[in-house]
Formats: structure tokens, C-alpha cells, sequence
């Protein structure tokens, strides 16, 4: 177990600030892991794990505490009241819209770190697939020209035109599943797609 000068000159010495229940939870049990896989990360591997996944290079305002063992990451704001984890795709670490929000870390990894097997269970978010278009946009052109641009489509706007009149038709291959929705939802329109995961 750590004490909080331990903790302190850890923080002074990364110039990292840990949030206040993330030093409990330090100083209670020092990293745990869970049976479904997910890992709170130890007071020795905070530092080394926030350098191999190169948070503060693209999110320097927050730490990363764990992840699922998968596709999750989770993260806190480096602010001593923080009190929310931030469940962010390892591979975008988009906090303004993460896959999932939990409003209280101690409540949560008292609770098992639970929210981990429920994702798992409900949802792709790590698996790769690809995207159909299986409705016509109600915008028909202007939304063809926007679905282009946000899923970067190497083809002529007039052949996606006429793919779009034979649905479903293939918008993008091998995409993972995350980082698939939040572009299906930038279109604003997510139910004129959909993700087909692949098989094996």
C-alpha cells in the first residue's frame, strides 16, 4: 500500500494530478484486476501506462487509471474533485463523446468495475466490420457528398449516387465498431446504416 507522501512526490515528480479518490483507492489497494479482465492501474504502472498509450500527447488533461483489457480505456480528468471515469476507445480517445460515462469512480470500482462485463456483453465496440448503406439519405445528394467526406470514400460522388438507388450498397470495409458509430451519428442520421461485424 501506498501513503500519500509516497503519492505526492510521485505527483510532483510526473507533474501529474491524480483526483482525490483515485489516491484512495491508491492507497487502499494499489491496482487491482477483475475477472472479466479490466485493470486499475497501480501507483508503479501509472506513469508507464500513460506513456505507452500517449495520453498526455492527445488528451494531457486527463489520466488514464485502467482499462478493459480490450478496446476500453478509462480515464479521469487530472483535477483533484474529479469523480467521473471516461470509457474511451483505445484507439480515439475522444472524451467529448466516449463510449461510456460513469459518474463516481469509488461507487463503480466497489461495484466490481461492473460496467466492464456489461459492455462486453452489450455491445462491438472493439470488433471490426464494414458499413452499409441500407436507406436512402433524406437529403438525398448534400447527405451523399457529407457520408463521403466522414468515412473518407475513394469513389465519384455520381457512382455513389447510383450505388445508393441498388441498397444496400458498401460504404466502408473493416472499420471498427466504435469508431464507426460516432461517424454513422455525425451524418445524423444512424439508422440509414449498418455495421456488419466480421466473421471469426
Amino acid at each position: 500500500m501506498n501513503n500519500m507522501k509516497q503519492i505526492s512526490d510521485f505527483e510532483r515528480r510526473y507533474k501529474i494530478v491524480i483526483p482525490t479518490l483515485y489516491k484512495e483507492f491508491l492507497q487502499n489497494e494499489n491496482g487491482i484486476s477483475f475477472n472479466g479482465g479490466a485493470i486499475l492501474y497501480s501507483i508503479d504502472e501509472l506513469k508507464q501506462m500513460n506513456d505507452d498509450l500517449q495520453i498526455q500527447e492527445y488528451q494531457p488533461n486527463y489520466l488514464a487509471i485502467g482499462d478493459d483489457g480490450g478496446g476500453l480505456v478509462f480515464l479521469m480528468r487530472q483535477d483533484p474533485d474529479a469523480k467521473e471515469v471516461i470509457c474511451v476507445d483505445i484507439s480515439d480517445y475522444d472524451t467529448e463523446s466516449p463510449f461510456y460515462r460513469i459518474e463516481n469512480f469509488t461507487d463503480w470500482y466497489k461495484d466490481g468495475c461492473k460496467i466492464h462485463t456489461e459492455t462486453k456483453e452489450d455491445n462491438r465496440l472493439s470488433k471490426a466490420g464494414d458499413v452499409f448503406l441500407i436507406k436512402e439519405p433524406k437529403n438525398g445528394m448534400k447527405d451523399l457528398i457529407k457520408i463521403k467526406q466522414a468515412f473518407n470514400m475513394d469513389i465519384a460522388t455520381s457512382q455513389l449516387l447510383a450505388l445508393s438507388k441498388e441498397l444496400p450498397c458498401m460504404v466502408i470495409r473493416d472499420i471498427k465498431y466504435a469508431k464507426a458509430i460516432k461517424l454513422m451519428e455525425k451524418i445524423g442520421q444512424p439508422d440509414i446504416f449498418e455495421f456488419c461485424e466480421n466473421s471469426g
